[in-house]
């Protein structure tokens, strides 16, 4: 996991490799477009464990909305994929994460090989119902906001 330096702009990027399993390959030597929400897991994984780990017990994510837009081929070459993670939405029970996914021989800059969002919302897994984002969460979400 890594977490680039922060960005002259002002906005933080996370990037994390994910590395490309043989069964996420389709026949095509492609990296299958089903297995593609489980790379973009994978990368959410360590993105949100540090300022949720703590409040798991009791506060969960839900996904609430799924969006993934392929531009270009990714294939068992390209592993690790690289995947940088932002907030592009922040609300007080519910954030939308913006993927962008590249092969590892990719220029951080250059075009993206996937493009996807998430929608997550807050749960209390007691109560079975939304709550709204703890400030310590919002703090750290608003660093990646774009």
């Amino acid at each position: 996991m890594t977490s680039e330096p922060p960005r002259t702009d002002g906005q933080e990027r996370f990037t994390t490799p994910v590395p490309v399993r043989w069964s996420d390959i389709d026949m095509y030597q492609h990296v299958n477009h089903a297995t593609m929400v489980t790379i973009l897991e994978e990368a959410r994984v360590p993105f949100l464990t540090k300022p949720f780990a703590d409040d798991f017990a009791t506060t969960g994510l839900l996904i609430a909305e799924v969006r993934v837009a392929y531009k270009g081929q990714l294939r068992l070459a390209d592993s690790p994929l690289q995947v940088t993670i932002w907030v592009n939405r922040l609300r007080a029970v519910d954030f939308t994460l913006g993927y962008e996914v590249r092969s590892v021989l990719a220029d951080p800059d250059s075009k993206p090989a996937v493009i996807a969002e998430t929608q997550l919302a807050a749960f209390d897994i007691g109560a079975q119902k939304l709550v709204r984002l703890a400030p310590h969460h919002r703090e750290y979400l608003q660093r990646y906001q774009r």
